[in-house]
Protein backbone atom coordinates (compact mmCIF):
# COMPACT_ATOMS: atom_id res chain seq x y z
CA UNK A 1 0.00 0.00 0.00
CA UNK A 2 1.46 3.34 -0.77
CA UNK A 3 1.16 6.22 1.48
CA UNK A 4 -0.38 10.03 -0.44
CA UNK A 5 2.31 12.46 -0.23
CA UNK A 6 1.11 16.22 0.16
CA UNK A 7 3.68 18.34 -1.66
CA UNK A 8 3.19 22.68 -0.33
CA UNK A 9 4.63 25.26 -1.63
CA UNK A 10 4.48 28.52 0.15
CA UNK A 11 3.04 31.13 -1.88
CA UNK A 12 2.25 34.72 -0.92
CA UNK A 13 -0.33 36.01 -3.63
CA UNK A 14 0.20 39.57 -2.56
CA UNK A 15 3.59 39.30 -3.45
CA UNK A 16 3.12 37.03 -6.38
CA UNK A 17 -0.11 37.62 -8.28
CA UNK A 18 -0.01 40.44 -11.18
CA UNK A 19 -2.71 39.55 -12.98
CA UNK A 20 -5.08 36.82 -13.85
CA UNK A 21 -6.42 34.67 -17.06
CA UNK A 22 -9.95 34.89 -17.25
CA UNK A 23 -10.99 31.13 -19.87
CA UNK A 24 -14.86 32.36 -21.10
CA UNK A 25 -16.86 30.82 -23.78
CA UNK A 26 -18.56 33.15 -26.15
CA UNK A 27 -22.10 31.05 -26.99
CA UNK A 28 -24.17 31.64 -30.58
CA UNK A 29 -28.12 31.29 -29.09
CA UNK A 30 -29.49 31.06 -32.27
CA UNK A 31 -32.73 31.97 -30.77
CA UNK A 32 -32.23 35.08 -29.05
CA UNK A 33 -29.73 35.81 -32.16
CA UNK A 34 -27.01 37.11 -29.63
CA UNK A 35 -23.76 36.00 -28.21
CA UNK A 36 -23.58 34.91 -24.56
CA UNK A 37 -20.21 34.89 -22.64
CA UNK A 38 -19.91 32.80 -20.18
CA UNK A 39 -16.86 32.73 -17.56
CA UNK A 40 -15.70 28.78 -16.89
CA UNK A 41 -12.55 29.69 -14.78
CA UNK A 42 -10.14 32.26 -13.06
CA UNK A 43 -6.42 31.46 -13.02
CA UNK A 44 -3.74 33.77 -10.98
CA UNK A 45 -0.63 34.28 -12.90
CA UNK A 46 2.96 33.92 -11.31
CA UNK A 47 5.81 35.32 -12.96
CA UNK A 48 8.84 32.61 -12.99
CA UNK A 49 12.14 34.38 -12.92
CA UNK A 50 15.47 32.75 -13.99
CA UNK A 51 18.00 32.80 -10.71
CA UNK A 52 19.72 36.38 -12.00
CA UNK A 53 16.35 37.60 -11.34
CA UNK A 54 15.40 38.22 -14.97
CA UNK A 55 11.99 37.34 -16.75
CA UNK A 56 11.14 33.71 -17.96
CA UNK A 57 7.87 33.09 -17.88
CA UNK A 58 3.85 33.57 -16.58
CA UNK A 59 2.39 30.65 -15.36
CA UNK A 60 -1.35 30.13 -13.80
CA UNK A 61 -0.58 28.75 -10.23
CA UNK A 62 -3.93 27.20 -10.02
CA UNK A 63 -7.62 27.21 -12.02
CA UNK A 64 -11.11 27.92 -9.88
CA UNK A 65 -14.23 27.14 -11.71
CA UNK A 66 -15.97 30.09 -11.60
CA UNK A 67 -19.69 29.08 -10.95
CA UNK A 68 -18.38 27.51 -7.47
CA UNK A 69 -16.20 31.28 -6.93
CA UNK A 70 -19.52 33.23 -7.59
CA UNK A 71 -20.78 33.24 -4.41
CA UNK A 72 -17.58 34.52 -2.47
CA UNK A 73 -17.13 36.69 -4.98
CA UNK A 74 -20.88 38.63 -4.55
CA UNK A 75 -19.52 38.61 -0.85
CA UNK A 76 -16.91 41.00 -1.11
CA UNK A 77 -16.67 44.94 -2.63
CA UNK A 78 -14.57 45.91 -5.40
CA UNK A 79 -12.14 49.97 -4.99
CA UNK A 80 -12.76 52.18 -7.45
CA UNK A 81 -10.59 55.01 -6.47
CA UNK A 82 -12.07 56.80 -9.14
CA UNK A 83 -15.95 56.68 -7.76
CA UNK A 84 -16.77 55.73 -4.17
CA UNK A 85 -20.55 56.25 -4.68
CA UNK A 86 -20.84 53.35 -7.13
CA UNK A 87 -20.35 50.25 -4.82
CA UNK A 88 -19.96 47.03 -6.77
CA UNK A 89 -18.80 43.58 -5.85
CA UNK A 90 -16.07 41.24 -7.55
CA UNK A 91 -19.20 39.32 -8.96
CA UNK A 92 -20.40 42.01 -10.57
CA UNK A 93 -17.39 43.12 -12.38
CA UNK A 94 -16.77 40.01 -14.20
CA UNK A 95 -20.19 39.64 -15.00
CA UNK A 96 -20.36 43.18 -16.49
CA UNK A 97 -17.07 42.40 -18.27
CA UNK A 98 -15.58 45.77 -16.15
CA UNK A 99 -11.96 44.50 -17.15
CA UNK A 100 -9.34 45.26 -19.32
CA UNK A 101 -8.29 42.48 -21.75
CA UNK A 102 -6.71 40.27 -24.66
CA UNK A 103 -7.15 37.31 -26.36
CA UNK A 104 -4.25 34.86 -25.82
CA UNK A 105 -6.40 31.49 -27.41
CA UNK A 106 -9.12 30.65 -29.56
CA UNK A 107 -11.03 27.60 -31.05
CA UNK A 108 -11.44 29.73 -34.58
CA UNK A 109 -9.36 28.14 -37.07
CA UNK A 110 -7.17 26.72 -34.60
CA UNK A 111 -7.97 22.53 -35.03
CA UNK A 112 -4.73 22.23 -32.57
CA UNK A 113 -5.83 24.07 -29.87
CA UNK A 114 -2.72 26.32 -29.65
CA UNK A 115 -2.07 29.51 -27.72
CA UNK A 116 -1.76 32.44 -30.07
CA UNK A 117 2.13 33.02 -28.65
CA UNK A 118 2.95 29.81 -29.82
CA UNK A 119 2.20 30.31 -33.54
CA UNK A 120 2.77 33.98 -33.79
CA UNK A 121 6.26 34.98 -32.39
CA UNK A 122 6.10 38.60 -32.30
CA UNK A 123 4.34 40.01 -29.41
CA UNK A 124 3.22 42.68 -31.30
CA UNK A 125 1.72 40.75 -34.09
CA UNK A 126 0.04 37.91 -31.39
CA UNK A 127 -2.10 41.46 -30.04
CA UNK A 128 -3.05 41.81 -33.63
CA UNK A 129 -3.69 38.37 -34.21
CA UNK A 130 -6.35 38.47 -30.62
CA UNK A 131 -7.82 41.45 -32.46
CA UNK A 132 -8.67 39.38 -35.72
CA UNK A 133 -10.26 37.02 -33.65
CA UNK A 134 -12.53 39.65 -31.93
CA UNK A 135 -13.21 41.30 -35.51
CA UNK A 136 -14.36 37.63 -36.54
CA UNK A 137 -16.47 36.92 -33.61
CA UNK A 138 -17.75 40.56 -34.28
CA UNK A 139 -18.24 40.07 -38.06
CA UNK A 140 -20.37 36.66 -37.67
CA UNK A 141 -22.51 38.11 -35.28
CA UNK A 142 -22.92 41.34 -37.37
CA UNK A 143 -23.60 38.90 -40.75
CA UNK A 144 -26.82 37.70 -38.83
CA UNK A 145 -28.77 40.49 -39.60
CA UNK A 146 -29.87 41.56 -43.28
CA UNK A 147 -31.40 45.27 -43.78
Amino acid sequence: MTKDTIITQEFNADDAVERYWVKEDWIFDKESSRIHVRILGIAPLKTVRNDDGSFRAVTPVFWVYYPDLRPMLARYDVYNGKNFGARMSWEELFESRMFASRIIKSTINNPNDLFISSYVKDPILALLEGENVKDKIFNYEQDLWSY
